[in-house]
């Protein structure tokens, strides 16, 4: 046994550890996975400028491969809780077969989809049937400032559209940043999921502590490496993801523990944001 396991038995205590130590691809490592996050592989249809997410696009793979690899780690890990997707995006027909092989494998699992909603119709009313709720990224609720932040030539999805082909899967995804203004996005109508600015400055920090003091929360769920809130305002939900902190890239790290299992678009899976650290499978 290597210093890190020893270090993470010593943490966890011996029942924690062998409960939870495991192959995964053949890798030995300590599987805490209840999530399983998907970054669609084919080119996002906008260019934010704050998209931490450039280069990576610069590795996809083919839909086909993608979705041959989605199919192994679903396998990997059947208790898996929570499917995440996020990332790029995928064609209708492509996406609709991903969510079928999600409910296959994972048939009890809680499905969310990050979508900015540009280029989403009806064409994936097949998928979307598979998904429990939909957080649609937002920056503003005018719709014209929302097309000059996305800088995207095909059309987005307005919140009013997205209304009515979501109903009540829609939630309002808004970073918390020294804009926001919970009054202004409350005015949706819309349930809204709240992420904290990292890293944050001060008038961020302090803009999430005020947003924060007008909400009635209803419910602390703590998972390993983060904090969800789920309380109401206005008689509308407000979701909150604290965070933990901010994503350290660590090249060529051993997988000792895995919080979150990753497919980034390239086919590399990893327990981390970067495609290079805590790599598990690399097709």
């Amino acid at each position: 046994m290597d210093l890190e396991m020893l270090r993470a038995r010593e943490e966890l205590g011996v029942e924690c550890f062998e409960k939870h130590l495991r192959n995964i691809f053949g890798i030995s490592c300590l599987d805490f996975v209840e999530t399983i996050v998907i970054n669609l592989p084919e080119p996002c249809y906008a260019d934010c400028e704050y998209c931490i997410d450039k280069q990576l696009r610069k590795h996809s793979t083919s839909a086909t491969k993608f979705l041959e690899v989605c199919e192994k780690v679903l396998l990997e890990f059947p208790n898996a809780k929570n499917v995440s997707i996020t990332g790029g995006t995928l064609n209708p027909s492509d996406f609709n077969n991903l969510m079928a092989l999600i409910k296959k494998h994972l048939p009890e699992s809680f499905v969310i989809w990050n979508t900015n909603g540009i280029g989403v119709d009806e064409r994936y009313l097949s998928g979307v049937s598979k998904i429990n709720c939909v957080n649609l990224h937002r920056n503003s609720l005018d719709e014209s400032e929302n097309k000059k932040e996305f800088k995207s030539k095909k059309e987005i999805l307005s919140i009013e559209k997205a209304k009515s082909l979501l109903g009540k899967k829609l939630f309002i995804r808004v970073t918390v940043d020294e804009n926001f203004e919970l009054d202004e996005f409350i005015k949706a109508g819309v349930p809204l999921y709240l992420n904290r600015l990292l890293p944050g400055t001060e008038v961020t920090n302090n803009n999430f502590k005020k947003t924060m003091q007008k909400l009635q929360i209803e419910n602390v769920e703590k998972k390993r490496r983060n904090v969800y809130i789920d309380s109401m305002y206005c008689e509308i939900p407000v979701r909150i993801c604290l965070g933990d902190k901010l994503a350290e890239c660590v090249p060529n790290r051993k997988p000792t523990f895995l919080n979150v299992a990753i497919i980034h678009r390239s086919g590399i899976v990893c327990g981390s944001w970067y495609e290079n650290d805590k790599v598990i499978l690399k097709p």
